[in-house]
């Protein structure tokens, strides 16, 4: 089945522009996007729009418009309560065990309400999807989402079931074997409505991309960061920098670890596996018998959910309670609680 190349209305032109270099108006973006997701777009017009953007670079315009369209087709998850995200771009290639995973549950453990989006492993060997599934935590929650947020202060958004949409652009993507406008868009596009994210990226430009985007959309209370030697979060090692996003104002800061209380740690040190290994190490971190350099690096993160979400005034506060909460045992027992959590019909068939 053969199809004319880009047939669409909008996805011709902003393709064309895309190649060039031209500057794409929002509303141009929004409507290719929105093509791009239709059924009818054939597949080749498909992969030239992601390669297009990919050669050209992704623009905080695109990234905002896919972020739109996809929420715009998204299952709808009926939470209105605060809640925040912490997740990474991922690509930074350090192989890491799944820290942002991990600080959202102690986060929430400490009294945050956290809707951690996820997916299967793409550029690691271990998703955050496939460390909540070898601790027996359901992916799929369904409309249990909001449920979950209101019972355990904690729920994951499997992107895929979340997502239908991108279903049919996931074999397009695999085939073209590099990073797509959404794996960019995807850690704004999280269809609770949040009132805080922490999100992680392995780039510089890849940051500022992001934070321009999320002013754009008018997110607020989101740091953007990129962490020391390129880590797609916060670490112990080195400062971060910070692009702080509060509706259509982007500042910069940086977080120095040095400062605070906590052990420094290399890449080494946070060093991960598959899924089988990095559950051994998450148990390890919930119930506090980490190694300590890997213990303080996820205390890190959690400090700035904790913070984001309101909780606490700066990060030293935000260490308090995270610590407080693994000594308590917290973590642990939301993990266990969670995973004992009742499995939908939908989600078991």
């Amino acid at each position: 089945m053969a199809t004319a190349l880009l047939t669409g209305r909008a996805l011709p032109g902003v393709t064309r522009d895309a190649v060039a270099g031209r500057t794409v108006s929002a509303e141009s973006a929004r409507d290719a996007v929105a093509e791009l997701l239709d059924e009818a777009t054939d597949e080749v017009d498909a992969a030239a729009f992601l390669t297009a953007v990919a050669v050209g670079g992704a623009t905080p315009v695109l990234v905002a418009a896919a972020v739109e369209a996809v929420l715009a087709v998204a299952r709808p998850v009926a939470w209105t309560g605060p809640a925040v995200d912490v997740v990474g771009t991922g690509g930074d290639g350090s192989g890491s065990v799944n820290i942002s995973t991990l600080a959202g549950l102690v986060a929430a453990s400490a009294g945050a309400t956290v809707a951690k989006a996820g997916n299967r492993a793409a550029t690691s060997p271990c998703g955050s999807a496939d460390l909540l599934e070898a601790l027996g935590i359901e992916l799929d929650a369904g409309e249990r989402i909001p449920e979950l947020l209101a019972a355990h202060r904690f729920a994951f958004l499997f992107a895929p079931a979340l997502h239908p949409a991108l279903r049919r652009l996931a074999p397009v993507r695999r085939r073209l074997g590099f990073k797509t406008l959404f794996n960019l868009s995807g850690p704004l596009a999280n269809p609770v409505p949040l009132t805080g994210r922490l999100i992680g990226t392995a780039t510089r430009r890849d940051q500022e991309v992001l934070a321009e985007a999320a002013a754009r959309l008018g997110h607020r209370r989101t740091w953007v960061v990129q962490g020391f030697d390129g880590m797609d979060e916060l670490t112990t090692a080195g400062p971060a920098r910070v692009l702080r996003v509060d509706g259509r104002t982007v500042t910069e800061s940086a977080v120095d670890p040095s400062a605070l209380p906590l052990r420094p740690a290399g890449r080494e040190a946070l060093a991960g596996g598959g899924p089988a290994r990095n559950a051994e190490l998450a148990r390890q971190v919930l119930d506090g018998t980490a190694p300590a350099p890997l213990l303080d690096t996820v205390l890190l993160n959690a400090a700035a959910v904790l913070h984001l979400a309101g909780l606490t005034d700066d990060l030293g506060g935000g260490i308090v309670l995270a610590r407080d909460a693994v000594r308590r045992g917290a973590p642990a027992e939301l993990a266990a609680r969670l995973a004992r959590a009742p499995i939908t019909q939908e989600s078991s068939s």
